[in-house]
């Protein structure tokens, strides 16, 4: 899964603050899985952020009163870490050892110094630049919990995807439905990707997980997944539970890396064309804790 590093100089003021404001708002996508870290270039390890800074991230809603200051390393520099740097100067210092598909910049200049008016509009400035962080590190604008305007975007994927999708009327119900737990993954105003799941009585049976042809490969489907997964964990459930089909390789391999094991199988469960289907299950943390 990704990770998220927000860069500054001493890693006192600005990076903190962003990183505390990007985990807020990805809180609210349920995407809390998220790895979010802040780093300095020329950091004293064990700072605590400034007065003012706290003030201001916690006027926005984000406690960042335990935060202390850490150097970047070569240790930081992983395959999946992406590197939101606040000014063109700490770009340049990390082009040598990351990939320009992983570093941007934000432009947020540094309030150091400055009263608490000066860190709260930095604060700001760092809020209005978030959704732009987002769609860097995950190629999207949002994941959102299924509303009536998301509807016929799903109902278009199933047509796309399956061959025998759902009906539109059957989609509307589950607004109604309180068991159901759906999300989508947006785009430019569109549903690209979503994931549908019922919670009955804490077992959740995932009923369907697709994203448009155009855009698969790019890990939507594993963070639409991660999202259901992080909602049930948090709702408590002993399980989370779905069937595939047998030849569906690239589906089976995202279960695995997400933690589902085989359990079972239904014999011709597909039809169009005829297939069975395995049951692949990821039990929740505390039931194998239990059964240790």
């Amino acid at each position: 899964m990704k990770s998220v590093y927000f860069i500054c100089t001493g890693n006192t003021c600005r990076s903190p603050m962003a990183e505390g404001l990007f985990r807020l708002y990805l809180r609210k996508m349920h995407m809390e899985f998220i790895t979010v870290k802040s780093a300095g270039l020329a950091a004293c390890c064990g700072d605590p952020p400034t007065e003012n800074a706290v003030k201001a991230a916690n006027a926005l809603g984000a406690d960042i009163s335990a935060h202390r200051a850490h150097t970047l390393t070569p240790y930081d520099f992983t395959d999946n870490a992406y590197f939101i740097c606040m000014t063109e100067s700490h770009v340049a210092v990390l082009r040598e050892y990351v990939p320009k598909e992983r570093l941007t910049v934000l432009g947020v200049p540094d309030p150091f110094m400055g009263d608490e008016t000066v860190y709260l509009a930095c604060a700001k400035a760092i809020c209005e630049k978030l959704p732009t962080v987002f769609r860097f590190v995950f190629g999207i604008d949002a994941i959102v919990k299924m509303q009536a305007e998301q509807v016929e975007g799903i109902v278009r994927i199933e047509k796309e995807c399956f061959s025998h999708p759902w009906t539109k009327q059957g989609v509307c119900e589950e607004l109604e439905n309180p068991t159901a737990r759906f999300f989508a993954a947006i785009k430019d105003g569109d549903v690209i990707g979503y994931i549908g799941a019922n919670n009955i009585a804490g077992e959740v049976y995932i009923t369907n997980v697709a994203v448009l042809p155009a855009y698969r490969k790019q890990g939507i489907g594993a963070l639409l997944l991660s999202v259901l997964l992080s909602v049930s964990e948090r709702e408590n459930a002993q399980f989370v539970s779905l069937e595939v089909r047998e030849s569906n390789q690239a589906a089976i391999s995202l279960y695995e890396k997400c933690g589902f094991a085989a359990v079972g199988r239904r014999k011709s469960f597909y039809r169009g064309p005829e297939e069975d289907a395995l049951i692949y299950t990821k039990y929740s943390t505390q039931r194998n804790e239990d059964a240790k």
